[in-house]
């Protein structure tokens, strides 16, 4: 269950909880009913299973699988930041076991690939094109504001997922492959995710034994072919371009195609395809869905919604938003990071035991499948006060990147590579609709949410906008 879940820098840890090797190890503490069972209400319910084993159990729980490896859920926020801190003890999950599009993506190779592709890409990440990410998301944010204006004169209700997916997919595709996909294919983008999330959602059947194939359907086989498609169109179009003697650009598909004629740099078959989709998927998907919750909740929340669209309006006045504002904007990037809690779009982080190993003063069993769960931790009272209220004023007095509990990027060396192009995108788009726009989302909207790849409305998101006085 390999998500392209991201991660955060490591952070400091609260050393009583980890152990040396010159402690006792102990069995990590298994529920009090039948493994099957509980294995049933993951598959069912994950979020509420979460919720209950999070409440219970301090520091990790093992739930027994027969015919499995066991189910690790590791609670406590210490425990996570040294597993995720170590990836030659827990590993992630391969690809070919998921069905995913993408099999060696960043968000799922290790080791010495992990290493190469990361070294070649990382350049797209930092740096100047931080600042045209953030550029190019003001500027969208402003002329999708002016469509879903003209919507509200029409009376028309519109699917703010669908929107913020249309949204960060074209941002992305321009930054990330240096080409814009357009307003209607990154809407079949969106199409093609839904079968793939609908496909691998957490689901009973996620308890079946290893030896019994569930194979992929026919819907998602045709949705994966469509994707992988597209990221060779991309391709061959960027290959073509340079064959004719245009200039490589910063962008991470122009280092990819440039490093193919280092020595040092060898590809397995279709590594930059997998590379492309992979940052189709993840470079909008996370931050798509971080927006519609931002939007939600501040559609629930008038006056938090009316602090923003004040700041918004002090600091860009009527300017296009660029990257220079957003450290202006300090009230805005508050309610994202908000919402980042609540609503973690990269809701827990899969892993898997490559041997027997320890973690802090417990045993983990060679192959257990370890989830580390944002949701759940993210709102344990322990580590934050009224954990489902909406505050985003916690992060004046918190430094988010300085509290355990909070990781909405991961941890450890494999920390989400497009966290900073997240905040300043998000933050930046946020205050550029709200400035101009009243977004205002149905009740319960957020109330039926899927674990699947992300934590993903399971139905439209509709939202009526008005402009805003």
């Amino acid at each position: 269950m390999s998500r392209p879940g991201v991660s955060r820098p490591p952070c400091r840890k609260n050393q009583s909880a980890v152990s040396t090797d010159t402690h006792v190890r102990r069995d990590i503490p298994q529920p009090p009913d039948a493994g099957v069972l509980n294995g049933l209400r993951f598959g069912t319910d994950p979020l509420r299973f979460l919720d209950a084993v999070q409440a219970r159990y301090p520091d990790a729980v093992e739930v027994p699988i027969p015919g499995r490896p066991p189910l690790v859920v590791v609670t406590n926020p210490d425990l996570v930041h040294d597993a995720l801190g170590r990836p030659e003890a827990f590993g992630r999950i391969s690809g070919d076991g998921l069905g995913l599009p993408a099999d060696n993506g960043l968000v799922q190779s290790e080791g010495d690939l992990w290493r190469q592709q990361r070294s070649i890409m990382l350049p797209a990440f930092v740096g100047q094109q931080v600042v045209a990410y953030g550029d190019t998301a003001g500027q969208r944010s402003v002329v999708l504001g002016d469509r879903l204006g003209r919507a509200a004169a029409d009376g028309r209700t519109v699917d703010l997922h669908r929107e913020m997916t249309t949204l960060t997919i074209r941002v992305a595709s321009e930054i990330l492959l240096g080409e814009d996909v357009g307003r209607e294919r990154a809407a079949t983008f969106h199409e093609w995710m839904q079968v793939a999330t609908d496909e691998l959602a957490i689901s009973p059947s996620g308890i079946a034994p290893d030896w019994l194939p569930l194979p992929n359907s026919t819907e998602y086989e045709a949705a994966a072919g469509e994707m992988q498609a597209m990221a060779e169109e991309v391709i061959d179009r960027r290959r073509a371009t340079l064959a004719d003697g245009g200039e490589p650009g910063a962008d991470m598909l122009s280092l990819l195609l440039s490093a193919e004629d280092d020595p040092t740099v060898e590809y397995p078959p279709n590594q930059i395809r997998d590379e492309v989709l992979t940052f189709l998927i993840a470079g909008h998907e996370t931050t798509a869905l971080s927006l519609t919750y931002t939007l939600s909740l501040l559609s629930a929340h008038p006056e938090v919604r009316q602090r923003v669209r004040e700041e918004a309006r002090s600091v860009l006045g009527d300017a296009t938003p660029r990257y220079e504002h957003a450290d202006d904007l300090p009230y805005t990037t508050r309610v994202f990071r908000e919402a980042l809690r609540l609503y973690p779009a990269a809701w827990a982080v899969f892993r898997e035991a490559n041997a027997e190993v320890r973690l802090g003063d417990y045993r983990v069993k060679d192959g257990s499948a370890m989830i580390f769960p944002q949701y759940s931790i993210h709102r344990d009272g322990r580590y934050f006060a009224a954990p489902e209220t909406f505050d985003p004023d916690r992060w004046e007095r918190r430094d988010p990147d300085a509290v355990d509990a909070y990781f909405p990027f991961g941890s450890g060396p494999h920390a989400c590579i497009g966290r900073q192009f997240a905040l300043t995108g998000a933050t930046l788009t946020t205050a550029s609709l709200i400035r101009d726009l009243d977004v205002r989302v149905d009740e319960g909207a957020l109330d039926d949410l899927q674990a699947t790849i992300t934590l993903r409305p399971r139905d439209e998101v509709n939202a009526t906008v008005e402009r805003a006085e």
